[in-house]
């Protein structure tokens, strides 16, 4: 997490625009984090609905990814992979999910899910590729499912490997002992 700051956050687009923009009113946490990367994951700690539904959730917002989430992507990993509870880690891999989605195939004008901009969709899912191997330690039978499923569509891009990340996501989400 040292190396958050090592990113040039301002100057990386998201669904709000380029690098970290204050969305909320004085006092309003739940915008002021939008498309703050190292606030969001700091702020997990303290709401991780509001970190990961407000903030983190700016580098995937409605299925569209950006040039920002291949930067976020290590740090979603790594927080997903660390010593956290599920109610933090679930969520974080359900965006990884929706993220692995957003990245392979390309929305040229943004009025749709995938990747907006100049090949962004290369750098997000190289940057998934790479964290992939981080969440090797996740052993929840529901979660593993899901890791392998986004690895899967990061090998080769179909329909029905997304629809199975979708599904994964679903069962993911879903708390253990729901029928």
């Amino acid at each position: 997490m040292d190396e958050l700051e090592q990113v040039d956050w301002s100057g990386l687009e998201h669904c709000y625009g380029k690098g970290v923009v204050s969305l909320g009113a004085a006092g309003d946490m739940s915008l002021a984090i939008a498309g703050d990367v190292s606030r969001s994951l700091a702020a997990l700690r303290a709401d991780s609905s509001l970190a990961i539904s407000d903030g983190l959730s700016s580098n995937c917002h409605q299925g569209t990814v950006y040039q920002a989430t291949a930067y976020a992507v290590p740090f979603v990993a790594a927080v997903a992979a660390g010593d956290v509870p599920d109610g933090i880690r679930v969520p974080l891999l359900a965006l990884l999910g929706d993220i692995s989605i957003g990245g392979s195939y390309i929305a040229p004008d943004g009025s749709h899910a995938g990747a907006l901009g100049d090949h962004v969709d290369d750098p997000v899912a190289e940057s998934l590729a790479t964290s992939m191997e981080r969440l090797s330690t996740i052993r929840a039978p529901r979660l593993v499912a899901l890791i392998q499923a986004i690895q899967s569509l990061l090998v080769q891009t179909t329909d029905a490997r997304s629809d199975a990340v979708e599904s994964a996501i679903d069962v993911a989400l879903t708390p253990p002992g729901t029928p």
